[in-house]
């Protein structure tokens, strides 16, 4: 089916059903949908989620129906987890039930390399042709709604909703984002574990991401275009970065991790030149591994739009030379400057410190000076101001890891529209000092600063948001 033929104004139903069916739900089972089913029981589904099980009278107390057929009422959205030589006919069951949306937890499909798991495929899409019936998976988790807390994930989904609407081929990969999410403050508003993609694919939700006005930002892990073409995606993709970032964890960039992909969800990995080449065309952030794209939706989300950078100069404030120096030569690695301040930001600092083992130019190298919190935050007011400097890095040492300095340092902050980032490298080795964070850290997630336990990371990640920045200033695009 074309993604065209989507209805995008019901799409949303996908993530707000009222009436879930359960196909395959069972005591018995250890694995699969017993995982899932009592999580159903707190829910706002508690009395409109019903159990298929033709062996079964009734599971976890819920009356079990032995078909779809069989339910009274409208069913929005059934999930299948039956063994896959009976999901043809359960799918049948669906199209005569006119189910919208119907999602496969099922696995053993094409990722197997079986052939009769590609035949097996192609007979679901030949089932639902012409229907009114569409299916996400098999080999997924379907669709979670950080509103409602669609509880189809082994994360903890107690975050606060926010813009992030993210994609995945990986069911692993979206439990591990909302789990991440939730301890870094990421606020998402929908995800989805697509797996095969054989009939809705990563074209169709971005397509539904950029109509979405309350996503502002669109993350997607894909290991291939699915039942997309690329070219479509392409396109689909340079009209969304118009509007809002979409940040994209490639898998499968390396020989060997394009054969762990077709193992994982049977995805024909596309070659990495294309991705290459469609990155730079589009404005799309492509990253290669969990940590960079964690690193890189933070940025994006606490930064776009308000914070977008004017350019790559970056001012970096730390007491010790050794220190500014590996700062430096971290972010000039990643395509970032640090470029001297003005003569008269200089004349300023230079009031402020001593004379000997201090530099005044930047990177700001405070010496000893820099353990003094008043001094340490009249420079970081003067750099704030500096014309020179489009990003100001600010790393943070143990003196530095108490509430009232970072009530400090995020009122500078609030004065500017230029990205304003702490690094906390030093507490990654500390139990001592995690503690002594943890209260510094809910100042900076109530306040929605952006912070990094890593220089690198934050190089790497300031640097993808240049790059974007860089593309919306070539169009003369300005965000909303």
């Amino acid at each position: 089916m074309a993604s065209n033929q989507i209805d995008f104004d019901k799409f949303d139903t996908l993530f707000n059903p009222k009436h879930i069916a359960f196909i395959g739900a069972s005591e018995k089972s250890a694995l699969g949908s017993m995982l899932y089913l009592a999580a159903f029981k707190d829910s706002r589904w508690s009395e409109t989620f019903y159990p298929i099980n033709p062996n079964a009278e009734q599971v976890l107390d819920w009356k079990s129906y032995p078909t779809v057929l069989d339910i009274p009422f409208v069913i929005d959205t059934a999930y299948v987890s039956v063994k896959t030589k009976f999901v043809p006919q359960v799918i049948k069951d669906c199209v005569q039930k006119e189910i919208p949306w119907v999602i496969i937890f099922s696995s053993g499909f094409s990722e197997t390399g079986d052939p009769e798991g590609k035949q097996l495929e192609q007979e679901i899409r030949n089932i639902i042709r012409g229907s009114t019936t569409r299916v996400v998976g098999p080999n997924c988790l379907g669709p979670v709604n950080a509103e409602n807390g669609i509880p189809f994930s082994f994360a903890d989904l107690k975050g606060t909703p926010g813009a992030v609407s993210f994609m995945s081929q990986s069911g692993g990969h979206l439990t591990q984002l909302i789990d991440v999410g939730f301890k870094r403050d990421m606020r998402f508003r929908y995800g989805v574990s697509f797996g095969n993609q054989i009939d809705l694919n990563c074209l169709d939700f971005l397509r539904y991401f950029r109509l979405d006005p309350k996503t502002r930002l669109v993350a997607a892990y894909l290991e291939s275009f699915g039942t997309a073409s690329g070219h479509d995606f392409f396109l689909e993709l340079k009209e969304t970065t118009k509007i809002k970032p979409v940040i994209i964890w490639k898998g499968g960039y390396t020989d060997d991790g394009k054969r762990a992909a077709f193992s994982h969800t049977g995805a024909i990995a596309s070659n990495d030149k294309l991705w290459k080449a469609m990155e730079k065309q589009t404005g799309g952030i492509v990253v290669k591994d969990n940590e960079e794209f964690w690193n890189t939706i933070k940025t994006f989300e606490l930064l776009i739009p308000n914070y977008i950078p004017k350019g790559r100069n970056v001012g970096i404030i730390t007491p010790g030379g050794g220190v500014s120096v590996n700062m430096t030569d971290l972010f000039a690695y990643y395509n970032l400057k640090v470029p001297e301040i003005t003569p008269e930001s200089q004349e300023k600092v230079s009031k402020l410190l001593p004379v000997e083992n201090v530099n005044t130019k930047n990177p700001i190298d405070l010496g000893a000076t820099g353990f003094v919190i008043d001094i340490f935050t009249k420079i970081i007011e003067i750099i704030v101001k500096d014309s020179n400097i489009d990003i100001i890095i600010i790393p943070m040492w143990p003196d530095h890891l108490y509430s009232y300095v970072c009530k400090k340092w995020i009122q500078i902050q609030k004065s500017t529209q230029k990205p304003f980032v702490f690094c906390l490298p030093s507490i990654a080795d500390s139990i001592q000092l995690s503690r002594r964070f943890s209260r510094a850290k809910k100042l900076l997630h109530k306040n929605r600063n952006l912070y990094f336990l890593s220089l690198r990371d934050a190089a790497n990640s300031l640097s993808h948001l240049c790059d974007y920045a860089e593309f919306l200033k070539s169009r003369n695009i300005s965000l909303k």
